[in-house]
């Protein structure tokens, strides 16, 4: 790690508390386009840290954080053009992550009543969730797709994350998709979701499944000249989940009835990559264990409160 910006040292995992690990790769920073709107931000470019996996959970972790006060809040400050947070909401390459992702909660939930979207974005998959039968609300840490999403998808969306943001009243679902693995401390975040479920309500999480993940960028690596891979820069990606670390953790938050599989991919218009991408997804979710495969290059998990 250099220490071009102050950094902490992250000595215990994030998941199960072990303090044995492994290194898996090294993770830099350029947060150089932030040099006029948060120079003490853009002060972290030319940093790198070690990115480690636990040998007891296999979770992965970096070995630091950097020091600077809410980091992660300042780094997700974007300042998106209105066109392209429009664009985000009517572009379809995730629609099959959040039809599964409703389906999946439609086969556990005795009923369609009150869902939170942690992590609204722009606000299409509530717009999915009220066609299904769900009253949705989400919560959003960008305060300009937050205000974008409400008035798209016709649902209440709130401004915050989830250790600020206090309900009035418990939900019947909680989804996270694509949202975990930018949150450091995940257990903590966990608990706090917990929080706001009703008994008997199901949590669903989407994220990458971490190893999967460095083994593709490691072999795209060695077959693409001048390619660096790239899992963790910027820290964007701060908590990386195996099928094994994630179920752990759902577990030590307190939910029970736990369920990982692989999760479907997004399908961006136009890709030559969805053939493969739908290919690789299906069969890993029909494989026994399948989660667990380097074809599972995403992960989707099931808990419940009781």
């Amino acid at each position: 790690m250099t220490t071009t910006a102050p950094f902490v040292a992250v000595d215990a995992c994030w998941v199960c508390g072990g303090r044995s690990f492994s290194g898996v790769h090294e993770a830099t920073f350029d947060l150089s386009e932030y040099v006029r709107q948060d120079p003490e931000l853009a002060a972290y470019s030319g940093s790198s840290v070690i990115i480690q996996r636990c040998t007891a959970c296999d979770f992965t972790q970096p070995a630091a954080l950097p020091a600077l006060p809410r980091f992660f809040d300042r780094m997700y400050d974007q300042r998106w053009a209105d066109d392209w947070i429009a664009h985000e909401h009517e572009a379809g390459y995730k629609d099959l992550i959040f039809t599964d992702i409703l389906r999946g909660l439609g086969q556990r939930s005795a009923h369609r009543g009150r869902l939170l979207d942690i992590g609204a974005h722009a606000g299409r998959f509530l717009r999915l969730a009220r066609r299904a039968g769900w009253e949705g609300e989400g919560l959003e840490l960008n305060p300009k797709t937050a205000a974008f999403a409400a008035r798209a998808s016709g649902s209440v969306v709130h401004h915050g994350n989830v250790h600020t943001f206090n309900p009035d009243r418990c939900y019947d679902a909680v989804t996270l998709t694509d949202v975990l693995e930018h949150v450091p401390r995940p257990l903590e975040a966990l608990s706090r979701v917990r929080a706001f479920l009703c008994g008997g309500g199901w949590l669903a999480i989407k994220v990458p499944n971490g190893p999967a993940q460095r083994l593709k960028e490691s072999l795209r690596a060695r077959l693409s000249r001048g390619y660096r891979a790239t899992i963790a820069d910027n820290l964007v990606h701060v908590s990386h989940f195996s099928a094994t670390s994630l179920a752990c953790a759902l577990e030590r938050a307190g939910f029970q009835e736990v369920t990982v599989v692989a999760a479907a991919p997004e399908l961006p218009d136009g890709s030559g990559s969805r053939r493969p991408r739908l290919a690789a997804f299906r069969l890993a979710r029909a494989l026994p264990g399948g989660a667990r495969s380097p074809l599972a290059f995403n992960l989707q998990a099931y808990g419940q409160r009781n």
